[in-house]
Order: structure tokens, then C-alpha cells, then sequence
């Protein structure tokens, strides 16, 4: 018998109230009707109060974490104006719910109050693992990562991914306990025994376009000077004139790519990834989705849809061999809303590379995000610390031996 049983369920119906139930019974049929926790991923286009309404009409008082997106991924692959429930029931997990208030004021604080949440109801244990979503417009992502490093530890397992809203890039909705939040982060701790263990996978595809250059000027998010001209300008002179015209949007294709020092002195070829979100043309500035420090080493990165696909390819790889032969029984996916533009029609592909490698039999969910998190490769001392991404993908597998 399965240490764990799981359930998926979709729904493009257009009643808010139907496809939250219809999500949820589908879900359900497939672990006899019980879950511990419900995984909710809704588009922005529904009513989220009667969708999750639909939702506890079939299951009750579960325990719920999730929210809004730029876009669904269950068993059927990439979607869009659906919602997607994963249900879990095992008796070899404890998994706790918490939620963290007014994100956008203080990210920091907003994140060590989530963890204190979750405490007031769970030991957190090392070797625990923790899945966070936050508000995807609420401020600099770094911070979130910061406080729950501040409270946890930097070797504490964290993965997640930022919420979205259909690319409004306006204000996302996190779901929790039946309810609807703004400007919260939720998220799900889970503590398992020893027949379970996590691989994680984090890979983006994206590649240098040219030499580095330094931040010299920046505030949070916000960046003013890269060798100290306006870092409009330097990055209008590395796009060129005809895509410049195309700022900001062009920024998800051409992402910054922070030198990892740690990586690079392993051996590996790794940036992490920093989007920008917009631009002021009068200051020169750039405002981006989590900070780079002043100092930093920085390249302009770009990708092809093949690269692109190939690194979720990659992901599903690194996650497999961080399993140590553990049987895949769960996938939680994080991939970047700018991925998404990158690969356009193509984008059910990179979904179909994560599900041929891992199997098509394991349940997955996941969405399209405004920023990820993972660590570049848990396998390595040195590069075990989660930390901020964007433009990549993040698998988070479940398995048991």
C-alpha cells in the first residue's frame, strides 16, 4: 500500500462557484475523498471568494494554501483561465498551513511572521521543507527570502514561487484556509519520515550574451548605475534601438544574470536571474523583481525556446538525482512568467520535458510565476542555500523509498 495517496483536478468551467467544486471533487476522487492539505491555483479571472467556496462545499475544512497565477500547470499541462487543485492524504506527513499580513510594507517581517504562524501550531524540525507563496506584486522578493533565512537558518529547505495575475501586473490573490488575501505570503510546511525524502531541481537555460559588468548604484529593487552610467542606458546600448522600443516588456527576455561567486567556484555556470519589472526614462533606472546589491558582478542573459525547454529538461534531472532513487510520488513546478513569453506557443512543451523525465504517472501542479525560489543545487555544500530567481524553472518533488 502507498505511503501516500494524491489526487489532481481542473475545471475551465466559467461559474467561479462550479469550477472550484468541480476541481475539488476530481481531486478527491482519486484519494477516496479525504485530503490532508488542498494545492489551489486559481486565473485571475475568477471570483476567488465563490471559487473557494465551491472548493469547501466539496471538501470542508481542509487545510488550503495557493492563490493566483500567470498560468496553471496540473496533468493535462500548461493551461490558462482554469483552476487546479492537488490533494494530499499520507500518514507519514505532517503538514502545517501559515500565512504572513501586509507583505508590501515590511517583507521581512511579513515572512518571520509566517514562520511564527506556522509554529504556534507545528515544531519545525530540520529536514523539514517548506513551500512559501507570496504576493507577486509586494515588493523586493529578496526580502521575503531574507526573513525566513533570518528565522530558519540559510540551510533550511525553502521553495516556492511567486503569486501572479495573468500579466496585469497589478495585484495577485493568495488563498488560505478557504479564504482570499492581499499583500500576505502563505505558506506549507511539511515534515516527513524517513520512508519520504525531497529532490529539488533549479535551472533556467538562460546564457551569458556578454562580458560582466558591475552594480554601482542601486536601492532595494532598484537599480540607478551599472558602471556607473544610468543602467537605462548601458541596457538600451546592449538591447539596441529597435528593441529598446519594446521596454519594459523586452526586460523577460533579456534578464540579468547575477554572477553566483559560489557557483562559479564549483565548477558550475549559474546566474541567477533578476527581471526587471519597469523602467523610468527620466531617472535611468530600473526597477527589478528582487534587488542586486551594489558590487555585484552582473551579465545580460538570453535564451531560445529550445534553451529554455531544455533547461526544464535539466530541472527534472537535478530533482530526479536529488531523490537518490526514491520513487517520484508528487511534482510542485515553479517556472517563470517570462519563460513563458520566451517560449510562446511552445510553452506546453517545457511542462511535457518535466513530466517525460519524471514520469506522466506522477501527479504535478504548478503555475507560472512573477519569481521563484530554490536553491541552485542541494547537493552542494556550497550552492544549498535557497535563493531568489528569475526567468527559471523550480521542480519540488515528493518521494518515498
Amino acid at each position: 500500500m502507498s505511503a501516500i495517496t494524491i489526487g489532481v483536478g481542473k475545471s475551465h468551467i466559467e461559474d467561479s462557484y462550479g469550477a472550484g467544486a468541480e476541481a475539488c471533487r476530481l481531486a478527491l476522487e482519486k484519494t477516496d475523498g479525504k485530503a490532508d492539505i488542498l494545492i489551489v491555483f486559481g486565473a485571475m479571472r475568477f471570483n476567488h471568494k465563490v471559487l473557494l467556496s465551491g472548493i469547501v462545499a466539496v471538501a470542508g475544512e481542509v487545510p488550503m494554501v495557493g492563490g493566483t497565477t500567470a498560468g496553471e500547470i496540473s496533468h493535462e499541462g500548461f493551461s490558462e483561465g482554469s483552476a487546479v487543485i492537488m490533494a494530499i492524504t499520507s500518514e507519514g506527513l505532517n503538514m502545517h498551513a501559515g500565512i504572513g499580513l501586509h507583505m508590501s510594507r515590511d517583507e521581512e517581517a511579513c515572512a518571520r511572521s509566517l514562520i511564527e504562524d506556522i509554529r504556534s501550531r507545528a515544531v519545525i524540525e530540520k529536514g523539514s521543507s517548506l513551500l512559501v507563496f507570496p504576493n507577486g506584486m509586494g515588493g523586493d522578493g529578496l526580502k521575503v527570502l531574507k526573513g525566513l533565512q533570518g528565522v530558519l537558518g540559510e540551510d533550511f529547505e525553502v521553495a516556492g514561487g511567486y503569486l501572479g495575475d495573468d500579466m496585469r501586473f497589478k495585484h495577485t490573490f493568495q488563498y488560505y484556509n478557504g479564504k482570499v488575501y492581499r499583500d500576505a505570503i502563505v505558506g506549507l510546511l511539511v515534515s516527513f519520515k524517513g520512508v519520504f525524502r525531497t529532490g529539488i531541481g533549479v535551472r533556467s537555460g538562460f546564457e551569458s550574451i556578454g562580458n560582466s559588468f558591475y552594480c554601482t548604484s542601486s536601492e532595494g529593487n532598484v537599480v540607478r548605475e551599472f558602471d556607473n552610467v544610468s543602467a537605462l542606458e548601458l541596457y538600451r546600448e546592449f538591447l539596441g534601438e529597435e528593441r529598446s522600443k519594446r521596454l519594459p516588456g523586452i526586460c523577460m527576455e533579456y534578464p540579468f544574470g547575477l554572477i553566483d561567486e559560489d557557483a562559479g567556484s564549483s565548477g558550475m555556470r549559474h546566474f541567477q536571474l533578476r527581471c526587471g519589472l519597469n523602467v523610468d526614462k527620466e531617472k535611468g533606472t530600473i526597477t527589478l523583481a528582487a534587488s542586486i546589491p551594489e558590487g555585484s558582478a552582473v551579465t545580460l542573459t538570453s535564451g531560445s525556446r529550445g534553451d529554455v525547454i531544455n533547461g526544464a529538461l535539466e530541472a527534472a534531472r537535478q530533482a530526479m538525482a536529488n531523490l537518490r532513487g526514491a520513487k517520484p510520488e508528487l511534482i510542485v513546478m515553479f517556472s517563470c512568467v517570462g519563460r513563458r513569453l520566451v517560449l510562446g506557443r511552445r510553452t506546453t512543451e517545457e511542462v511535457d520535458a518535466v513530466r517525460k523525465c519524471l514520469g506522466y504517472d506522477v501527479p504535478i501542479i504548478g503555475f507560472y510565476t512573477y519569481g521563484e525560489i530554490g536553491p541552485i543545487d542541494r547537493s552542494v555544500e556550497k550552492l544549498a542555500e535557497a535563493k531568489f530567481h528569475n526567468e527559471t524553472v523550480v521542480l519540488w518533488i515528493l518521494g518515498s523509498a
